[in-house]
This record gives C-alpha cells, structure tokens and sequence, in this order.
C-alpha cells in the first residue's frame, strides 16, 4: 500500500514537470499576420510588424522633404492623409505624427488624426496641417482667429473655406482638413489648399 501511494505520487510530479516544461517558456507561432508570442500560463499577445510605406512612383512631391513621414503617418491612418506639395520660400518640416483618439462611452479607438507642423525663421511664419477627426478646438481656433467671411477654394480637387487664418475642408470620404496660419497671407494660403495631394492615391 505505501509502494503504491509512492508510485502515484512519483507519476504526478513526472506529469506536472512535463505540463510545466510544456507551457512555461515563451515560444513563437508564425501566422500569417506575424508572429504570435506566448509566454507563462499560456497568455498569448499577438505582435505584428508595422507597415512603413515608403515613397514610389505615385507618391507626390510633398513640401520640404515631408513626404516619408506623411507616409509613416499614412500607415497608422484609416483615412486619406494628404500633404503639401506647395509651401512659400524658407517652411522646415518640424513634425509629423498620428494621434489615436478614444471614442466617448467606448474603449475602442477612433480614427484619430494626422498632424503636422512647419516653421519659418524669417519672415517668421507657422503652419499646422490636422487631418482626420480633429478636436472641435482646432477648427474653432481657425474661424474665431479669422476676420470676415469666408471664400471657397480649392483643396485638391474638392472645396474648401479659405480664412484668413486657415484653411477648413471635408474630403470626399467625410473626413475634416484643418490648415492653420500665422504669418502668411490669404494667397499663400489659397495656394497650399490647392496644391493638397493625398500621399497614397
């Protein structure tokens, strides 16, 4: 009777050795969305490579060397992201970045938006590109900053509402396009609308 209570107990602890073994260090599976890695009491997260899109052919001549990194904001957008390919003498590129937006009530994330920034140093000059979903904040900014009404201009090849201030447009997939200003005139402005291209067609 005590040689069996052994035997069991010794086939136990072989079995429990071999779960441990089988589920305790990290491995990787590879699927065809990356690979996927678990590690410990069989948690799985699912790590895939981010898709950077680099310029082609197709790709426009974005303003002030811009194009790679409205091409790298390209690639975390489910929208249209469009780039200048007109700004005046002297515009730098200072950033470009993606801003994940949380949808009220939900955990799940909204589309977000894509926003941009260059400067001059002289004549000093600004200018901010929001493209997506902005805060409402960014597209009073431009109409309250702004004297006197509005005009339609061109933004690519749809309208937009030419400020003094900026620049207000919604793209054919419903999206809001946002440029503000500070130091240019309403011709400079009217001319970086019009030279908007979306930065994959």
């Amino acid at each position: 009777m005590k040689a069996a209570t052994v035997l069991v107990a010794l086939l136990l602890t072989v079995l429990v050795s071999a779960c441990i073994e089988d589920v305790g260090g990290p491995s990787t599976t590879s699927t065809p969305g990356g690979p996927i890695s678990t590690a410990g009491g069989g948690s799985a997260t699912a790590t895939r490579p981010a898709v950077i899109l680099t310029p082609d052919a197709d790709t426009p001549a974005c303003a002030a060397d811009s194009a790679q990194a409205f091409l790298q904001a390209q690639s975390s957008a489910s929208f249209k992201v469009y780039c200048p390919t007109f700004l005046p003498a002297g515009f730098a590129l200072e950033d470009v970045h993606f801003e994940e937006t949380v949808q009220p009530g939900t955990p799940v994330p909204g589309p977000g938006s894509v926003v941009a920034t260059f400067k001059r140093e002289s004549p000093e000059a600004s200018l901010q590109f929001v493209q997506g979903r902005p805060p409402l904040s960014v597209i009073t900014d431009v109409r309250t900053s702004s004297e006197g009404e509005p005009t339609d201009t061109p933004y690519d090849d749809f309208e937009a509402s030419l400020f003094d201030k900026g620049v207000l447009a919604r793209s054919p997939d419903g999206f809001t396009h946002v440029i503000s200003a500070d130091g240019l005139t309403t011709e400079d402005l009217q001319q970086i609308a019009a030279g908007m291209q979306a930065v994959v067609p």
